[in-house]
């Protein structure tokens, strides 16, 4: 099932304007890592940490509104 309000967060997080990339490279992420993406919304980033940290490490979505997780 779609969630919307999720997509708009995603596409939000993935506009250039708000600089994706910076934001990743600036957290330095290493493979094996754990991270927590305190109010995932659509999970964008927590896709991209996942990337970042590999299957070694964990990726932590937490959002307060259930239907994004």
């Amino acid at each position: 099932m779609r969630n919307l309000e999720a997509e708009m967060f995603n596409r939000k997080a993935a506009d250039p304007k708000n600089k994706p990339n910076e934001i990743i490279n600036a957290l330095t992420l290493q493979y094996g890592q754990k991270i927590a993406d305190i109010g995932a919304g659509g999970g964008y980033f927590a896709l991209r940490f996942a990337e970042a940290v590999g299957k070694g490490g964990r990726v932590f979505a937490v959002d307060t509104n259930l239907k994004f997780l």
